[in-house]
């Protein structure tokens, strides 16, 4: 899960970067993406909803697959097994 939240957070900053958006050091940069819509090719425009919510989603998940739920002490393992990583790849 935190692989995927990874690689879809550097493949938005690299979209950003090649329409000469400075983006902000954070992991969900899916609200600036939106705020600059009108740099992209229509086609790209059409997927920014999907892109946008799917890294919001993502984000949400990385901590606690990470780092399991520390308050609750519980292992990542134990938040987050790959029953729950099968699912959210079918909605992405």
């Amino acid at each position: 899960m935190r692989l995927s939240q990874e690689c879809v957070e550097l493949c938005l900053k690299a979209v950003l970067k090649a329409v000469g958006v400075e983006y902000p050091k954070i992991h969900d940069v899916s609200d600036v993406l939106l705020d600059f819509k009108d740099r992209f090719p229509d086609w790209f425009q059409e997927e920014l909803d999907f892109l946008s919510e799917s890294s919001k989603i993502l984000v949400k998940k990385r901590e606690p697959s990470f780092y399991g739920a520390e308050e609750d002490v519980l292992s990542p393992e134990e938040v987050m097994d790959e029953e729950d990583a099968k699912m959210r790849l079918k909605k992405l």
